[in-house]
């Protein structure tokens, strides 16, 4: 996830029966080369500084840490002899399942951002392309 993957789609041969020219398929060479460099320009790189990255090692972190909580807890509980010693011990189990779903909340949130941004520009992108296919279209009648 740490680089952005780029479109490689080839344009498509003329398609005589639909009336659509050649190159006006999905992501034709100029709008590819457009769509390039908009996805360039997002600077989503695998730095250091990469927002998602940081986010979902927080993520990670939070649900080892809420895991290693629980499991303590429980230890605790189950060497305890009186009631009192036993809520005391679920107390913080609790509270461990709780930052761990918390974690993987981030994870997975922070997980997707990227691949979601990647492919909402290209969805624009090929509308637009369509877009312009159907008025090239129009104007050819």
């Amino acid at each position: 996830m740490n680089d952005v993957p780029t479109a490689t789609a080839a344009p498509p041969a003329s398609n005589a029966s639909s009336g659509i020219p050649s190159g006006t398929g999905p992501m034709s060479s100029p709008r590819l080369a457009e769509f390039n460099e908009e996805v360039g320009k997002l600077k989503v790189t695998g730095g250091g500084a990469n927002s998602e990255k940081l986010g979902a090692m927080w993520g990670i972190g939070l649900t080892i840490v809420g895991f290693v909580i629980s499991v303590l807890s429980w230890w605790s509980a189950l060497d305890a002899t009186n009631e009192p010693d036993i809520v005391r011990s679920t107390i913080p189990g609790v509270i461990g399942v709780g930052l761990a779903i918390v974690g993987i909340a981030m994870w997975v949130r922070n997980s997707l951002t990227r691949y979601l941004r990647y492919w909402i520009v290209r969805l624009v992108y090929e509308q637009r392309e369509q877009t312009d296919a159907i008025v090239q279209a129009l104007k050819e009648k």
